[in-house]
């Protein structure tokens, strides 16, 4: 008992230390981590001791108490929870996948039996309905329990570390893989220079994660326990406060398919002379225990036709979100043709409809992976665009434990495509859809990426992403030159207000010579004001245009570095308008207090290209603010 109450004091010491992340404090998430195997095999022990009994000891208590998942977790990114939620989620992880893993491999439990125990601690560790939970965890068991017989040698640990990183600290050297990269020019400074903005500029729109949800219901409850509310599943409010918006809902909701259909329409009517359309992903919704092939498909193709009805016959470049699998997230590897685990179906469904976009040439490898890439664009003549389904590196993707050989294919691909392009003097926008710098994409992903992001540099004009919902920025830097600004990503936002969020697009305005983005527009409406009068359609607005707010002389990654280095990091007033930016302006975000810790916070989302990375983070992180 002794050392048991030993263990809770200091897990609940480590996690609440550690509420900004500093070097000493996840020196001390590492010391908790060590712990971790005590953890445990003391809920093992007591969970067995409650499954053999019926009786819940105190300590079981405790441990329970301990590992309740809040509702947070399952919406929000887990960098963006608190620490002491964050360091929990891990131990929990590891400690009920532990438990099952053990019952598993030794034969004390069949595969019903532990999805039945999976159930049953879901239902005890959150506030989920036993439908959420039972459909969550017999859809995702099938990849699950194939991957666990696969690989007889993978630990719980392993398994939480990739998908909790990096709270659970950094992935195993056993997911690590590198590239073959050509030799290039070293990089000798900062990236910099632009084209002088002119009436021939390309005006390329940026629509991404408008998350379509068929089972919306206009009135339904907004504030839910689970992980998307505002659904039939929950029945009309009962109170006004309560009630789903015609216009969608800051609460953890996606959008009705007016929402959807309204953005695509606003985007056109305010920019009838666009001449590209890229979306990067996330058509489909979160409600993730109830996903099936023909209900994905339903949603893409219904997204699909309006964006060919509003847009006509502009080029429109599309990517994979991680939510268009079945289920969610899950990309299995090429030869896997099981269909209930093959992903084979979504990428010959994508070729099809991708045909009215796409030449014949790049649809092969659409079919193979969900990838491609497109050049001799008509009045683009030295334009490449490369289209990755790049879900490959996103550590909710469970077959990310499974091969390196099918990742390490596509970004091999990615290199020498590239090289090619580079033979031919072309430049390249790069859409995907999962930033790699973020904490979505596990880190020797990230580290091949960025090695392939380095050696081709300077005929890379722009990275354009989505995903994190947050109208935002990422400078890349040189992997071994950490001050040197050599590359950028633009993230678009999204059409949904989903993640406390008002809906936006981006619109960029790019030259013809090196197809570097000289200005970026972003547009939005207020949620609170549209649903105040649903009746009428939103009011589009223009929201800010980058380079004009902050007066920068050019949005070349070496100007946009020496911004944020110089001025950004040590002005209140930059980055609260960053802030307001970067939410779309919405009501929930900018009505909460943001003090100097929070302000600074978005420092770290700028310059971070590894999850692990913080070098540059932590060198302007702690100038005076003024």
């Amino acid at each position: 008992m002794e050392k048991f109450l030993k263990l809770l004091i200091l897990l609940c010491a480590i996690s609440f230390a550690l509420a900004l992340r500093t070097e000493e404090e996840i020196r001390r998430r590492d010391e908790m981590l060590r712990h971790s195997d005590n953890f445990t095999a003391a809920f093992s022990q007591e969970y067995l001791k409650y499954r053999e009994t019926g009786v819940r000891t105190r300590q079981l208590e405790q441990l329970m108490s301990m590992m309740k998942i809040t509702k947070e977790f399952g919406r929000v990114d887990i960098t963006e929870l608190d620490a002491e939620a964050a360091i929990m989620s891990c131990a929990a992880c590891r400690a009920t996948v532990g438990f099952m893993l053990q019952q598993y491999r030794s034969g004390a439990r069949d595969r019903e039996q532990i999805i039945e125990e999976s159930i049953g601690i879901c239902m005890e560790l959150t506030d989920y309905s036993i439908i959420v939970c039972e459909g969550v965890i017999r859809l995702f068991a099938d990849p699950l329990i194939y991957i666990v017989d696969a690989r007889p040698s993978l630990t719980a640990n392993q398994m939480c570390t990739m998908v909790l990183s990096p709270e659970c600290g950094d992935p195993d050297p056993i997911f690590d893989f590198s590239l073959n990269i050509s030799p290039g020019p070293p990089i000798t400074g900062p990236k910099s220079g632009s084209i002088p903005r002119n009436a021939n500029e390309i005006k390329i729109i940026h629509i991404t994660d408008p998350h379509y949800d068929p089972a919306y219901l206009v009135g339904g409850f907004a504030d839910c326990p689970d992980p998307t509310c505002c659904r039939r599943f929950h029945g009309m409010a009962n109170t006004t406060a309560a009630r789903a918006g015609r216009w969608g809902d800051y609460r953890s909701c996606d959008s009705p398919w007016e929402v959807v259909e309204d953005a695509l329409e606003a985007a056109h009517r305010q920019h009838p002379d666009a001449h590209l359309i890229y979306i990067t992903g996330d058509y489909v919704d979160h409600g993730v225990w109830e996903t099936t092939h023909a209900g994905n498909m339903a949603i893409l193709d219904r997204f699909y036709a309006a964006v060919r009805r509003v847009f006509g016959n502009k080029p429109v470049f599309p990517v994979l979100g991680n939510h268009e699998a079945q289920p969610t997230d899950q990309f299995a590897p090429s030869h896997i043709t099981d269909p209930v685990l093959s992903t084979h179906w979504l990428y010959q469904h994508s070729a099809n409809a991708w045909a009215q976009w796409l030449p014949a040439s790049a649809l092969t490898t659409v079919r193979r992976g969900g990838y491609y890439t497109v050049n001799n664009l008509p009045g683009f003549p030295r334009l490449r665009i490369i289209g990755l389904n790049n879900n490959d590196c996103y550590r909710m993707n469970l077959w990310v434990l499974y091969s390196r050989t099918e990742i390490a294919q596509q970004l091999q691909w990615l290199h020498d495509t590239l090289l090619a392009a580079e033979a031919a003097g072309e430049y390249v926008h790069i859409l995907t859809h999962i930033l790699s710098g973020g904490g979505s994409c596990y880190r020797y992903w990230a580290q091949q990426y960025r090695r392939v992001i380095d050696r081709f540099h300077r005929i890379i004009s722009g990275q354009f992403i989505g995903h994190t919902h947050r109208d935002e920025f990422n400078i890349f830097y040189a992997r071994d030159q950490h001050r040197t600004a050599i590359n950028y990503a633009w993230l678009g936002g999204a059409t949904t207000a989903n993640s406390r969020t008002n809906p936006n697009y981006a619109v960029y305005f790019v030259d013809r010579e090196i197809y570097q983005v000289n200005e970026k527009e972003s547009w939005y409406y207020s949620v609170t004001e549209a649903n105040l009068n649903e009746a009428t359609r939103p009011v589009w607005r223009l929201h800010y245009r980058f380079r004009e707010f902050f007066n920068l002389p050019d949005l070349s990654p070496a100007s946009l570095d020496n911004y944020v280095t110089n001025t950004m990091s040590r002005s209140r007033s930059a980055l609260r308008s960053y802030r307001e930016f970067r939410n779309s302006a919405s009501d929930p975000v900018m009505n909460e207090p943001c003090d100097d810790n929070c302000l600074r916070d978005q420092l770290c989302q700028i310059t971070r290209n590894e999850m692990s990375d913080l070098r540059k983070c932590n060198e302007i992180n702690n100038f005076p603010l003024s």
